[in-house]
């Protein structure tokens, strides 16, 4: 499947172009969800990841928590990773993809003030952290800052924020970049799984948004993971199932227009005055959310 993917990706930014044109004429209103233009202020900050002198984006995993949160959208404990979960990781892999996911849970629990569940999964970072042995990544004043800070959204957002570059320069600068991969990866994967849990509930429009959104960051997870394919077969696994979902995502008619963004520095905000437009069918929208959920607990369970 991996061996057949960038040519076929090929092949399709070429059949896409054409196929667009027509198949924009010819959806019907039963097959799609209504799409929306609309604007948004959200967490717009990104991870940058360096591979072969090639810069990678993938949007925060505060992104889709905030996301889901600004769509009034009901906080549900249900959809995230138990905490007590953590004594089943005992492999690099499985530890470091598992801080990633809890990551993006501690940031859906930030967003909906879920005060007690954010200090026992800072915890549970902390343990596994320790067990992969980079717990120096954890600078003891960030550490202490964020358990100081843990009734107060804003600046404990902004403390997870720069753990997560921590992490990321850490391992870079200790050549444990496989790692850092790997937890960039558990994070995105979370992301979408806690969107598209969102977008079948509910229909909501900005998450459908978002969902399509993530078509070319997903392909940027593929590339960055791949260089590390053939080193197990947990890695090729993981790798032939993303490669499996970036598939559905080539059924998403997407459009994006960018506009400058206005930055308030006072309050740390960004306003996002670009618009997107996603046109998702219904069945393209179950299989993604089927699949990301296939995905996601191969990893936690």
């Amino acid at each position: 499947m991996f061996r057949n993917y960038i040519n076929t990706r090929i092949l399709y930014i070429v059949l896409f172009t054409g196929l667009t044109i027509f198949s924009c004429k010819n959806l019907t209103e039963k097959e799609n969800v209504e799409t929306k233009n609309s604007h948004r202020e959200i967490d717009t900050s990104t991870v940058l990841l360096k591979f072969n002198n090639t810069i990678f984006t993938l949007p925060s995993p505060y992104q889709a928590t905030y996301s889901v949160k600004k769509s009034n959208l009901e906080f549900k404990k249900s959809i995230l990773n138990p905490p007590d979960n953590v004594s089943n990781y005992t492999t690099n892999f499985q530890q470091s993809l598992n801080i990633g996911i809890y990551g993006t849970d501690l940031g859906y629990l930030n967003i909906y003030d879920q005060i007690p569940e954010v200090i026992s999964y800072f915890t549970v970072i902390k343990k596994l952290s320790f067990e992969l042995g980079i717990q120096n990544a954890l600078q003891t004043d960030i550490i202490d800052k964020i358990e100081d800070n843990i009734d107060n959204q804003d600046s404990l957002l902004t403390y997870l924020t720069n753990t997560y570059k921590q992490f990321d320069s850490y391992l870079k600068s200790n050549n444990r970049k496989e790692i850092g991969t790997l937890i960039v990866a558990g994070g995105w994967i979370e992301s979408l799984y806690i969107l598209s849990q969102g977008a079948v509930d509910s229909k909501n429009r900005q998450i459908i948004n978002r969902i399509g959104e993530q078509k070319h960051p997903l392909d940027n997870l593929i590339e960055i993971l791949s260089p590390y394919y053939y080193k197990s077969k947990e890695f090729s696994d993981l790798v032939d199932s993303l490669v499996d979902l970036a598939y559905e995502f080539d059924g998403i008619i997407y459009s994006y227009t960018y506009e400058e963004p206005e930055i308030e520095i006072n309050k740390k905000h960004t306003l996002v005055r670009s618009t997107s437009n996603v046109i998702i069918s219904e069945y393209h929208l179950k299989t993604i959310a089927n699949k990301i959920s296939s995905i996601r607990n191969k990893i936690i369970y």
